[in-house]
């Protein structure tokens, strides 16, 4: 198993913890922190009220097991459970439990910290996960530039809506028409085209909210002005879309300077201080069960994080949680023969 790398931060306590133990390793601030909920809470489940009686109605059609798997039911069940719960439930998770990591450096080891994975609003998830994507970005873009032929060259396009108040629906009426928009021009110029895009919700003039989506396309020559028409054609709501084909220095983009650019959007989060908890609220709930980063097929190329010295990914040091023990609910719990054995196998220093 390919594990992500580790900040300087962390190889330091990995270091100690090598020399003095487990018990020597140093646990994040995250772990002793209380974090104040940064979405409005009542705001947030009123937007997830429709989801959570989507996965209610959901566990109660397959709850009859002559019908369905019980994995299925079990899971609609927990989604509904999950979906009750405050949001600040799920970034009081952060980072309290790891694995341990090892790679072909002799006496190396390390922790991946689990994270909450609400990169929106956790500055740990967010600043690793768009460090991680920033990278296969560029890893694709680059691929996709030698691929793609002569002539060829990097476009960024940003798409904007009129300011409706609801972004969930800008966010929809966007992605409708970057859809409507590559099928014309699929069919007016016959093929498709490799392309990567984010989103980035900004407070706007009025605070309600205001959605873009950056994309980056590997196009041959074309008229943006019809470009620009089937936009229109396509998304309604919208009133223009923006070309960029050169860096700030004037030459072309390549896929270093536009792999930095969205990830600068993915690095963002909702943590600006003219986001109300209101809207922060707004844009999670918009992003539940959504695509941050949006990719034509085939676009992500192979990828595993290797440690810098030895060349070897970290993998899995052992079989057991770091930090505070896992308990599983009774009705989930292996017989006690089992327990006995994988304590057993877990080995000295990793209880």
């Amino acid at each position: 198993m390919c594990v992500g790398a580790l900040g300087s931060g962390h190889r330091r306590a990995a270091g100690a913890m090598s020399r003095a133990g487990v018990s020597g390793l140093s646990c994040p601030k995250s772990q002793h922190v209380s974090r104040e909920s940064p979405v409005d809470e009542d705001r947030y489940a009123t937007r997830m009220r429709g989801h959570r009686e989507r996965w209610e109605a959901r566990a109660s059609e397959t709850a009859d097991p002559r019908l369905h798997r019980a994995s299925v039911h079990e899971y609609a069940v927990n989604r509904a459970r999950a979906l009750k719960r405050p949001y600040s439930a799920r970034l009081d998770g952060c980072s309290k439990r790891g694995l341990v990591i090892k790679c072909r450096c002799r006496g190396w080891r390390g922790v991946r910290w689990f994270g909450c994975r609400q990169h929106l609003t956790c500055d740990r998830c967010r600043a690793q996960r768009s460090k991680q994507l920033g990278q296969r970005i560029r890893a694709g873009l680059e691929a996709a530039a030698d691929g793609a032929g002569a002539g060829a060259k990097l476009v960024l396009l940003t798409l904007t809506v009129r300011h409706s108040g609801d972004v969930a629906a800008d966010r929809d009426a966007i992605a409708t028409g970057w859809r409507k928009l590559y099928k014309a021009l699929r069919r007016r110029w016959g093929a498709g085209w490799p392309y990567v895009g984010v989103w980035e919700v900004t407070a706007g003039r009025d605070g309600l909210g205001h959605v873009h989506a950056h994309i980056a396309v590997v196009w041959p020559w074309r008229d943006w002005s019809e470009v620009r028409e089937l936009w229109l054609q396509g998304c309604p709501e919208s009133e223009r879309i923006t070309f960029v084909a050169s860096r700030r220095d004037g030459r072309p983009s390549d896929a270093r300077s536009v792999g930095n650019y969205l990830g600068k959007y993915l690095s963002k989060g909702t943590e600006s201080v003219d986001i109300s908890r209101e809207l922060r609220a707004d844009v999670v709930a918009a992003a539940y069960n959504q695509r941050s980063v949006f990719t034509s097929r085939g676009f992500w190329r192979p990828w595993c994080p290797v440690c810098k010295c030895c060349g070897w990914p970290r993998v899995s040091a052992q079989y057991r949680w770091h930090g505070a023990p896992y308990q599983p609910p009774p009705e989930r719990r292996p017989p006690e023969q089992i327990a006995l054995a994988l304590r057993e196998r877990a080995g000295p220093g990793c209880a």
